[in-house]
């Protein structure tokens, strides 16, 4: 079954516009900088390998381009992969941020979060939401606890980055959790960009 995506979803401070080949320089910028660290990185990764990955996706994926509402400025991405139509289970992830925004205060990865999520639950109607997060991004992990995600499960020594190998948590949290603390505490947390 083929998913019938949202190619713009609109925020208070942001808005998600699925990603175009235009996309792949900033993406590959922020990807081979500090914001994508945490990201796996393909051999010999280049502006023409970004291409060639955004044109390769398939309907069971969007990926999105995280642009400043205020100055219509790309800010980032973020995505929704993964898809299981049938057992209503998707990732949400490969968050990042222009290295100008790392380390400051600002709305856009968590406005993304609450976008890419409340989406899926609550206009996908899927149940549940999974995403894998590297041990030594310790920000995220930390974050994604606070609001309501829960741990299913850890992978030692899972992925290679850089030649090194790399412990995985493996996060999930359900449609009613969602709805009932993390939409709230993430709500809480961005009004203090109003």
């Amino acid at each position: 079954m083929e998913n019938q995506f949202k190619n713009i979803i609109t925020g208070k401070h942001i808005i998600l516009r699925k990603v175009e080949v235009g996309d792949a320089a900033d993406i590959f910028k922020w990807r081979s900088g500090e914001s994508g660290k945490f990201l796996r990185q393909p051999v010999g990764y280049s502006i023409q390998g970004q291409v060639d990955w955004i044109n390769s996706r398939t309907d069971k994926e969007i990926n999105y381009i995280i642009l400043s509402r205020k100055t219509q400025e790309k800010v980032g991405t973020i995505g929704i992969y993964d898809v299981n139509n049938e057992d209503k289970v998707a990732n949400v992830g490969r968050l990042l941020l222009n290295e100008t925004y790392l380390g400051t205060s600002n709305p856009f990865g968590l406005e993304a979060l609450l976008l890419c999520y409340d989406y899926l639950f609550n206009e996908m109607l899927f149940r549940k939401m999974t995403g894998d997060i590297l041990a030594t991004n310790t920000g995220m992990v930390k974050l994604q606890k606070f609001l309501g995600m829960r741990e299913e499960g850890f992978l030692e020594k899972h992925v290679v980055i850089n030649g090194m190998l790399h412990d995985l948590h493996i996060m999930s949290i359900f449609k009613e959790e969602f709805n009932d603390k993390y939409k709230k505490k993430i709500d809480f947390l961005l009004k203090s960009f109003n």
